[in-house]
């Protein structure tokens, strides 16, 4: 597991940070699971042959996981892959372990550089070609790596409690990709949504259009796929989790996710959310494939819709848990301005993830986003009542939390 201490208590750190931390610690940076630093290295650090900085991370309290967790921590994942593979995964993270009083900590090398979405000549729908050719070597090497090894050591999906779904994660041969879509449909719908919408949200999906029943219809489809070789994948492949370094290497960050199953979940997961251009998305398809091989790309055009609808609707669940919970912790006042700018781009969001999971739930419209601005701002007012007590502001002449 993940152990993370302060800046001063880290041996080599200058401890003049209190007085020049700006200099020194760069952070909070972005990030969902945790609260994340970069901390400079003064040349006496036993990492500095090593390292420029060093990235300490802190889990953020009450955050909430969308993703079932396959490895008790990225340190131990990373570490493995540095130790046993280093030649297949020459850009991923360096990992240095440390006694710091008394207790062994993992330490993970600050990778310097932009992320992909900032790369100058990737910015918008288009990736250049020299980074598309590096994720090309990555599916390459994940593909090439025998994932049965870490299975047997930490890589094994969390225990969900339902009967059997731990055995439809990890099947292989015959039958093992349909099975896997069938454990992460189950964890999607049965714990990632409807568990926390028992929780706190009601039911928003319903009051936004969604039958009640859509989402377990979905759940019980089980298309029959094409039996794939499990492998280890990335799972969160996006432009902010490939940094470009100072020679244009690209490097793969944010391993939290990973997980062992069929290959094709990486890709379809890797395209819905980079959002290509048509033309190179068809490309990194073509790339893929040719990276993987035959045995693992069997099946994969008439497989891949599948798997990109199982993403669309595993998006519209956590955008819309994303968003309540994004209004209920915001310092606004429902009715307020700012709470009306909030509100128009909760709606915005959550209206684009309802249009792309009309057609894998099988509804015919979203409701408009006015209707969807109201459904969020009538939530939102019941929330900030339950724990502030009275009443919000008053909605605008009667056409809307914002206005017309």
């Amino acid at each position: 597991m993940t152990t993370t201490t302060s800046a001063a208590e880290l041996p080599g750190v200058d401890h003049q940070a209190k007085a020049v931390g700006a200099e020194l610690v760069e952070g909070p940076l972005k990030g969902y699971h945790h609260q994340t630093y970069a901390v400079l290295l003064d040349p006496g650090s036993p990492f500095a042959t090593d390292f420029r900085r060093l990235k300490l991370r802190e889990p953020r309290e009450g955050v909430y996981w969308y993703d079932m967790r396959w490895f008790s921590s990225e340190d131990l994942l990373l570490r493995r892959l540095n130790e046993r593979h280093r030649d297949l995964f020459p850009y991923i993270p360096q990992v240095r372990e440390l006694d710091v009083q008394g207790h062994r900590m993992a330490f993970l090398g600050f990778i310097e550089g932009v992320t992909l979405d900032r790369a100058p000549d990737s910015r918008g729908g288009r990736v250049a070609e020299r980074f598309l050719r590096q994720i090309e070597d990555l599916f390459r090497s994940l593909a090439a790596l025998d994932a049965e090894p870490l299975a047997a050591h930490g890589g094994q999906p969390a225990p969900c409690g339902c009967e059997g779904r731990e055995q439809d994660l990890t099947r292989s041969g015959k039958g093992g990709s349909t099975a896997f879509l069938r454990g992460l449909t189950h964890f999607t719908v049965r714990h990632a949504y409807e568990g926390r919408q028992r929780a706190s949200l009601h039911d928003l999906l319903v009051e936004l259009g969604v039958p009640g029943n859509a989402l377990n219809a979905f759940a019980r489809a089980e298309p029959e796929l094409t039996d794939r070789p499990r492998a280890l994948l990335h799972g969160d492949l996006h432009r902010k989790n490939f940094i470009v370094d100072r020679v244009g290497a690209l490097w793969t960050i944010d391993w939290e996710l990973a997980l062992i199953g069929d290959p094709l979940y990486d890709l379809a997961t890797h395209l819905h959310l980079m959002a290509y251009y048509p033309e190179q998305e068809l490309e990194m398809v073509r790339r893929w494939e040719r990276a993987v091989g035959p045995d693992a790309s069997a099946g994969a055009r008439d497989d891949l819709p599948h798997y990109r609808a199982y993403k669309r609707v595993q998006s519209l669940c956590t955008d819309v848990i994303r968003a309540a919970t994004r209004l209920v912790e915001s310092p606004d006042t429902p009715g307020t301005d700012t709470a009306c700018l909030r509100l128009r781009g909760t709606a915005a969001l959550v209206r684009k993830a309802l249009d792309a999971a009309l057609e894998p739930l099988g509804i015919e419209k979203a409701p408009p986003r006015q209707a969807v601005e109201d459904v969020f701002d009538a939530w939102w007012r019941q929330e900030w009542k339950a724990s502030h007590g009275g009443s919000a502001a008053a909605t605008r002449s009667g056409q809307g939390p914002c206005g017309p």
